[in-house]
């Protein structure tokens, strides 16, 4: 079943870039929401070249894999923006009962928490990335700026 909705959802990201570039249009930025970075890699693969950029998110853990390949700008997961010293952004209490228990538990936001920024930063001309950085700005003003590697 997975196979066949991944199936789906490749050969439908690659007619639509195929439509946008009938189209004329040049600049395309894929915000590609997938649990895992194989996904996210092959969707690289599938469309570097075509795309200006590949961001992708879901897993809330910001990974330090920002690279510019054939003019796309790719990052596996940007990363969340929010507590950090929690899970997921959340208190850490209910993901934790959820683990040792099985059992539902709700989620929210913790009233204090270590708190993070996270930005994706690009430079595209004429559809291709040129330059790309990963800026974090943490609670306490401590700023990592991350370039990106280039292929």
């Amino acid at each position: 079943m997975e196979c066949l909705w991944l199936k789906i959802l490749f050969l439908s990201a690659q007619k639509a870039v195929e439509a946008l570039e009938n189209e004329g249009i040049k600049t395309i930025i894929i915000d590609f929401h997938a649990e895992v970075t194989s996904e996210k890699y092959a969707m690289l693969h599938l469309l570097k070249g075509k795309v200006s950029a590949i961001l992708g998110t879901h897993t809330h853990v910001g990974t330090d894999d920002l690279q510019v390949v054939n003019g796309t700008c790719f990052v596996s997961d940007v990363g969340l923006s929010g507590a950090r010293d929690g899970i997921i952004g959340m208190d850490k209490d209910a993901p934790l009962k959820r683990f040792l228990t099985g059992l539902p538990a709700s989620l929210d936001i913790p009233k204090k928490c270590k708190k993070i920024l996270q930005i994706v930063i690009m430079e595209i001309e004429e559809g291709k990335c040129v330059d790309a950085f990963k800026l974090r700005i943490f609670d306490d003003q401590e700023r990592l700026v991350a370039k990106a590697l280039y292929e």
